[in-house]
Order: C-alpha cells, then sequence, then structure tokens
C-alpha cells in the first residue's frame, strides 16, 4: 500500500456510496462501492462495450436503476480537462455536468485513467504485486506509472516527503525513440501510416498488432493459416500473444520487440520523474504474458542507459497483478472527493 495525499478522507468518514468508472476505448466497467467507517466493499458491477455505446450516460442509466449513489466518479483514458474529457480511443466524450443533469447525481467526477490506477493502489495488498527489481527499499521519492492496454498510459507521483501526489501526463503520445535498426525500420513504416509515430503505436494492444504487420513485412514472412484467420476473428494482441506461447517466431519476436519497448519507455519515464520511489507497471497486457515475457530481459533493457544505469539500478519496479485497480482507484478518488467537499 504506498501513502497517498488525502486518503484518510478515503478510509475515515459518513458511509457513502460511490459509482466507480473505468473507461477504456475497448471496455468500461461499472461498481457500485459501499464506503463505511474503515472499509468499502463492492456492492455490485458489470462490465460494458465502449464501442458499442454512444455516450456513458446511457451505460450509467442501465446500472443505477433507481437507487443513485452518493457520487460517481470515473476514471478516463483521455485528458481531463476540468468537467470535460474527449476519450482518446473512443467516438464520444464525457460532460460530468451533463452529466449529473441526465442522471440526477449531483457529483460526478472524472480523473485521467492512469491517476484512478495510481489512487488504486493505495488500496492493494503486496499479493497484488511482482516485483521486478528491489531496487533500494525505502529510498522514497517520486514515482511514476506506465500502463500498456488498448493504449498506453503513463502518469507520475509527485513526493512531498509524507505523501505521493497523483498527476496525469499524456506521455504515451510522445515522440517515439527507436535505438535498434529494427525500431528505426518499424519507425518508418508507421509513419508511412500515421505521419507521427507515439508511443502508443509501439507499447500497447494495437502496438502489437502493427510491430507484429511491420516484422511480417520487414522478415519476409507469412504467418501460418490459423494465425491469420484468428487475426481476422479475434483481439490481435492476445493471438500473438498465443501465437509466440506456440513458437510461431514472428509473434515471438513482436512479444520480445514490445516488450524491450516498454522497458525503455519505463526507464525514461524513470529518469525524466526522478523516480526513487518506484516504477509501477499496470494494464490488462503484462500480467497475462508473465510466462512470455522475461524479468531478466526486461531489467537488461530497463538498465541500458548509459550513464543513468546507476541511477536506475536504485529505481524499484512493481508490476499490478490486481485487474481492479483502476476501478477501485476511481471509486477511492471519488470517496475522497465527497467527503472532503462534505466535510
Amino acid at each position: 500500500m504506498i501513502p497517498i495525499v488525502y486518503q484518510e478522507f478515503g478510509f475515515k468518514g459518513k458511509p457513502i456510496q460511490v459509482l466507480a468508472g473505468d473507461i477504456g476505448g475497448t471496455k468500461t466497467h461499472l461498481a457500485l462501492y459501499h464506503y463505511s467507517e474503515d472499509a468499502f466493499d463492492l456492492v455490485h458491477e458489470k462490465t460494458y462495450s465502449s464501442r458499442i455505446h454512444d455516450s456513458f450516460t446511457a451505460m450509467v442509466q442501465d446500472f443505477v436503476g433507481p437507487n443513485k449513489p452518493d457520487c460517481i466518479s470515473v476514471g478516463v483514458a483521455g485528458p481531463v480537462m476540468g468537467d470535460f474529457v474527449k476519450i482518446t480511443n473512443l467516438s464520444w466524450s464525457i460532460d460530468a455536468r451533463k452529466c449529473a443533469r441526465e442522471t440526477g447525481i449531483e457529483k460526478v467526477y472524472l480523473i485521467n485513467d492512469l491517476v484512478a490506477n495510481i489512487y488504486g493502489l493505495a488500496t492493494l495488498r503486496d499479493e497484488d504485486f511482482i516485483v521486478f527489481h528491489e531496487g533500494v527499499p525505502g529510498l522514497m521519492g517520486n514515482a511514476a506509472m506506465i500502463s500498456p492496454g488498448t493504449g498506453l498510459g503513463e502518469a507520475g507521483m509527485f513526493w512531498d516527503g509524507h505523501y505521493f501526489h497523483p498527476f496525469a501526463t499524456e506521455g504515451g503520445h510522445a515522440d517515439y525513440a527507436p535505438e535498434t535498426a529494427e525500431d528505426i525500420a518499424l519507425l518508418l513504416f508507421l509513419q508511412k501510416i500515421h505521419g507521427h509515430v507515439s508511443w502508443e503505436r509501439v507499447v500497447s494492444g494495437m502496438g502489437i498488432h502493427e510491430i507484429f504487420q511491420f516484422l511480417c513485412q520487414y522478415r519476409n514472412y507469412t504467418p501460418d493459416s490459423s494465425i491469420r484467420e484468428a487475426l481476422e476473428n479475434g483481439d490481435p494482441a492476445a493471438v500473438i500473444s498465443k501465437g509466440s506461447k506456440q513458437g510461431d517466431p514472428i509473434c515471438h519476436e513482436t512479444m520480445q520487440m514490445f516488450w524491450r519497448n516498454l522497458a525503455n519507455e519505463a526507464a525514461n519515464i524513470a529518469m525524466k520523474y526522478n523516480g526513487f520511489g518506484g516504477v509501477f507497471i499496470g494494464g490488462g497486457i503484462v500480467p497475462k504474458n508473465l510466462d512470455v515475457l522475461k524479468k531478466s530481459d526486461f531489467l537488461h533493457y530497463f538498465l541500458e542507459a548509459g550513464r543513468m544505469k546507476a541511477l536506475l539500478e536504485k529505481v524499484p519496479v512493481k508490476i499490478v497483478l490486481n485487474d481492479r485497480a483502476a476501478l477501485r482507484g476511481a471509486s477511492f478518488y471519488g470517496a475522497i472527493r465527497y467527503r472532503l467537499e462534505h466535510s
């Protein structure tokens, strides 16, 4: 558990109910949490397909029914500007004030999904993490989170000497920085398709698919018919991951290229944020592929930073295993905000 600013308002206060949301480019998870004096409990949850709904309000109205919670708190994959967010990998947006009017729930809080993940870290236990790199135990300082899923989320945590203060970034959309000859060829391949190439184009579920397409061309390789058929009908990242486990050479190289680039970008944000407090890796891809993505490979690439290697050797790296971290964090943030405003 990490100490987070104003956490006492989440853990202590009058009983309230928070409708939490975790909105991604593929799925939206809604859950109702009940906060009592010193605990919170999951009451009910439901998962929606983000792309087949045209508004968040419609999901809330379907989920809530006649018994309204005290507030709504939503982690969203996109830049939150006050009470409004345009979701990066979806065609719709959320206006908190409009949502409040349409649902009849007065308080609607919007936060970046990676900030929600960080608030979620404050509710997790040791068994919810895998330690990839010990670093220097007890060396407190700023920290960072990187989360490859449908897209790539990045966020930071400022350490004030007592608590972490989460802050959102759009670092996943910063310019991709190739290192190897294959990376440079990948960059040129992606530039022809997209023009601007960000880290998200490589270190994400969509990135895994694009790396695979690049490598098939680069290696003059035709995948097995079963893989081609599966790619047409299923989730490409999951298909390629499965192909890697089954021994397909290009699927395997794709996952290794993804892994190397994730390690490089994790090192980048550790250096940019002076993150002695650690780097946390979230998202759904890494925990599902730990039998393919080796710790030794990650650490080799993570520490490959020239004169900054000595700094990175001090940085702890943890994989977040709990797939409800963002949902829990959105609810925890909602409880903090609501109790702060009503204290």
